[in-house]
């Protein structure tokens, strides 16, 4: 098997936390829309559940790219 080099290495995160607030779906489809939208240029994808004032996310890309948009996320 072929190892990728450290700019090719994939990552896949699964997180979950809590809303600040209860939003309403006309801001969650604006979170959803930002989140496609910033994974997009960077080359990732994944998966965004809210519950109850819950989310869950999955993403999954170029290591370096997952990273960035999860610190990003947790400075939020």
């Amino acid at each position: 098997m072929i190892n990728p080099s450290a700019d090719q290495e994939m990552l896949t995160i699964v997180y979950v936390s809590a809303a600040t607030h209860p939003m309403s779906e006309d801001q969650l489809a604006a979170l959803l829309k930002q989140a496609r939208e910033n994974n997009a240029k960077l080359g990732v994808t994944g998966v965004l559940l809210y519950h109850d004032g819950n989310f869950m996310q999955l993403l999954q890309g170029p290591a370096a790219s997952v990273r960035k948009i999860y610190s990003a996320i947790e400075s939020d």
